[in-house]
């Protein structure tokens, strides 16, 4: 997955494609992506 930066940019996102995600790795791709844990989590659940 690509995050699209509002300077045009573009940020490779790590999308685990597991039931489980460890804490670590999911603040890490949040952090990333520059998006808060319930943003996220909401979108993993629509995947």
């Amino acid at each position: 997955m690509i995050r699209e930066n509002p300077d045009g940019t573009r940020t490779p996102l790590t999308m685990p494609n597991h039931p489980r995600i460890k804490a670590s790795t999911l603040r890490t791709i949040c952090t990333k992506a520059g998006i808060k844990r319930d943003d996220f989590l909401a979108a993993y659940d629509k995947a």
